[in-house]
C-alpha cells in the first residue's frame, strides 16, 4: 500500500484528488494526511514515512518549491499539481519529474501513480535533488519598469502579457496588480524578445511561458495564465502556431 500526503491550499482540489485516488486506487493507495497550509505540510512530512507527495506548486506564503527546499531529506516520490504553466515547469519537465495540471484528469493521475509504483525511491530522490539544484543555479532575469520617478525591477517570469494603449503599455503580472507604464509596446517587445515573449497581435505581447491553451476559432486565440483569451492576428498566426507546436 502506497502512503500519500496531499498539500494544496485549495480544499476543493484536495477533496477531488482524494476521491479520485479512492475510486481508482482504493487497494493500492492510502492518503495518510492532507493540509492546506505549507508550514503544516513540512511537519506532516517529518512525522510520516510516505511513498508519494502530491504538492501544489503555487501556494500563498510558501510555494511548493520553497517547501521542498526546507526539507532535510526527501525519500518519497513527488507529483506536482498546478493550475498554471510557469517557469518552474520547464525545470520539472527537464528533470523528468511528474506534474499534473488542474483540473486533474483520471487518466493522467493513473499514469503518474503507475510510474510511482514502478519507480524506485532512490532514483526519484536523485531527480528531485537535481531539480532543486537547477532552480538554485538558474538566475531569474529582471527588467526595469519606469513608474513616474521610480524604476521598479521585476522578474521577467512574473509578467504574463502586455497590452498596448496608445503610447502607454499595460503590464499584467502573476502575483501583483496590473501596471501602466510610459513605454510603447514596440519598446517592450524589443526588450523582452530574448525572454520568450512574442507579439501575437498589434496590441498584445505575450510571455509564452504562461500560455496554457489555444482556441481554434476565427484567426485563433491563445489562452494565458488566469484563463485570459488573447486574439491572434492573421498576420501573426503562422509565427504563433510554430511557437505553439514547439511547446
Amino acid at each position: 500500500m502506497l502512503k500519500v500526503i496531499i498539500i494544496d491550499d485549495e480544499q476543493n482540489c484536495v477533496q477531488t484528488l482524494q476521491l479520485m485516488l479512492k475510486k481508482k486506487f482504493a487497494t493500492q493507495v492510502e492518503v495518510v494526511a492532507c493540509t492546506n497550509k505549507p508550514a503544516d505540510g513540512i511537519k506532516l512530512l517529518t512525522e510520516n514515512e510516505i511513498d508519494i507527495l502530491f504538492l501544489d506548486v503555487e501556494m500563498p506564503g510558501m510555494s511548493g518549491i520553497e517547501l521542498l527546499q526546507q526539507l532535510q531529506v526527501i525519500n518519497f516520490n513527488v507529483i506536482f499539481t498546478t493550475a498554471h504553466l510557469h517557469y518552474a515547469l520547464k525545470a520539472i519537465k527537464l528533470n523528468a519529474l511528474d506534474y499534473l495540471t488542474k483540473p486533474i484528469s483520471l487518466d493522467e493521475l493513473t499514469v503518474a501513480i503507475n510510474k510511482c509504483i514502478d519507480n524506485k525511491k532512490k532514483a526519484e530522490n536523485q531527480l528531485v535533488s537535481q531539480f532543486l539544484q537547477q532552480l538554485k543555479t538558474n538566475t531569474v532575469k529582471k527588467i526595469g519598469i519606469p513608474t513616474g520617478t521610480v524604476t521598479q525591477f521585476v522578474p521577467v517570469n512574473e509578467i504574463v502579457r502586455i497590452e498596448s494603449q496608445s503610447n502607454y503599455s499595460i503590464i499584467y503580472f502573476i502575483n501583483r496588480p496590473k501596471q501602466t507604464v510610459t513605454r510603447t509596446l514596440k519598446d517592450m517587445e524589443e526588450q523582452l524578445a530574448p525572454y520568450n515573449f512574442i507579439r501575437v497581435h498589434h496590441s498584445h505581447l505575450v510571455n509564452f511561458d504562461h500560455v496554457i491553451g489555444y482556441k481554434n476559432q476565427d484567426s485563433g486565440y491563445i489562452i494565458v495564465y488566469g484563463n485570459e483569451i488573447i486574439e491572434i492576428s492573421r498576420r501573426k498566426k503562422q509565427e504563433v502556431m510554430e511557437r505553439l507546436q514547439a511547446i
